[in-house]
């Protein structure tokens, strides 16, 4: 299996791994492991909470309230 990625991101990795004293295999598989499954992640999500927001006590509307053409 091959994947494209550019010369300057190749780069970047072979760095990294070199730092790391890991092949560029070891370190993406490391760096898949620590960030989790993203396969996974995705199957998993929850809807994000909205905030609430209490804008104090307000009666019903009137149609005069919102618009100006009533008398």
């Amino acid at each position: 299996m091959g994947i494209d990625i550019s010369t300057k991101t190749e780069t970047r990795l072979a760095a990294k791994a070199g730092e790391l004293g890991l092949s560029i295999d070891a370190l993406l598989e490391r760096l898949m492991n620590e960030n989790g499954d993203p396969t996974v992640a995705a199957g998993h999500c929850t809807a994000a909470e909205l905030p609430k927001w209490h804008l104090g006590a307000r009666g019903s509307f009137r149609r005069r309230d919102i618009c100006d053409d009533v008398g």
